[in-house]
C-alpha cells in the first residue's frame, strides 16, 4: 500500500447547498487533514462542513449527524479548519466532504491530506 500526501482537490467554490467537494476514490482510503475556506464575498457568509458516507455505494445525504464543522465567515476571511492526527477517514467509494454557504461561489475550498491504495 503506498501512501501520498498532497492536495487532495484543487481550488473550487462552495455552492449554496449541501453539495460534494470531495468524493473518495475506489481502492483509496483518504486522510483529509486540513480544509482551506476563503470568503471572496463582501459580506458575512455562513460555511457548513460535512464527512457524509456513502448510500449503498453512491453519495450520500448531509444531515446532522455527519456535520462536523460550522461557522461565519467575515468578508475576505479565511478559515483553516484542521484535523488532527489521521484526520477524518474516507474509505468507502464515494464517501464525501460536503459544504454549502448562503451564496453560492463566494466561499473558496481547498482539502489537503493523503491518500493510501487498498
Amino acid at each position: 500500500m503506498a501512501t501520498s500526501y498532497k492536495r487532495l482537490t484543487e481550488i473550487t467554490t462552495v455552492a449554496a447547498s449541501a453539495a460534494s467537494v470531495y468524493a473518495n476514490p475506489a481502492s483509496t482510503n483518504s486522510y483529509v487533514t486540513l480544509i482551506v475556506l476563503h470568503n471572496t464575498n463582501t459580506t458575512s457568509e455562513a460555511v457548513k462542513l460535512w464527512n457524509v458516507p456513502d448510500s449503498g455505494g453512491s453519495v450520500g445525504t448531509a444531515v446532522d449527524a455527519n456535520r462536523f464543522w460550522s461557522d461565519n465567515l467575515a468578508a475576505g476571511e479565511t478559515a483553516f479548519v484542521e484535523i488532527p492526527k489521521i484526520g477524518l477517514v474516507l474509505e468507502n467509494t464515494n464517501d464525501t466532504i460536503q459544504a454549502e454557504t448562503d451564496t453560492a461561489s463566494k466561499v473558496t475550498i481547498m482539502l489537503f491530506g493523503s491518500q493510501e491504495t487498498q
